[in-house]
């Protein structure tokens, strides 16, 4: 009963976890992202502290861009991509954007394509937002490092999810 709790109020504060009364991955997944937005040990483990915070109705997300209406934004320095919309934060993902060498460009840029499936490199339910940047699933999205070409990379299990919610035209904020 207290991880179905636990989910509702991660789920409330714009977290993605499972619905039911087991800790599942997408729960972890969940924690994970909760905990990069506060600065935390990038772990999937649920402590009472995170359970208190969530039950105290704190601990989501704060937008940089509230006023921008439905829309994605992405921390670099939390490896975090949000999708917001009447101010809030909706959904928070844990992510992994470009290394040092490769890293992900920032600003204010619009979605202009969509590519369904895996393509050719294994990225899977893209969304494209500057030349070849894109949001996708991929199965290796790292905890601890950013470690794409650029791109912003999801687990898989979260790509087709964000690929239903993104629309063509939409903004998409990176920093």
């Amino acid at each position: 009963k207290d991880v179905k709790i636990f989910n509702r109020l991660l789920y409330k504060q714009g977290y993605v976890p499972s619905n039911g009364r087991r800790f599942t991955a997408r729960t972890g997944r969940a924690v994970l992202a909760y905990r990069k937005v506060h600065g935390r040990a990038k772990s999937t483990r649920a402590t009472p502290g995170i359970f208190k915070t969530l039950a105290d109705g704190r601990g989501a997300y704060k937008l940089r861009h509230p006023g921008a209406g439905r829309h994605v934004e992405v921390s670099i320095g939390r490896q975090v991509m949000v999708l917001a919309d009447n101010g809030r934060a909706q959904r928070t993902y844990h992510v992994s954007t470009g290394k040092a060498s490769t890293p992900t460009v920032r600003g204010h840029f619009r979605f202009y394509r969509r590519q369904p499936g895996f393509n050719a490199v294994g990225m899977y339910y893209s969304v494209y937002f500057h030349g070849g940047y894109a949001i996708h699933g991929y199965p290796s999205v790292p905890a601890t490092y950013p470690a794409s070409h650029g791109c912003v990379r999801t687990p898989i299990p979260d790509a087709r999810s964000i690929y239903n919610w993104v629309r063509l035209g939409m903004s998409i904020y990176t920093y």
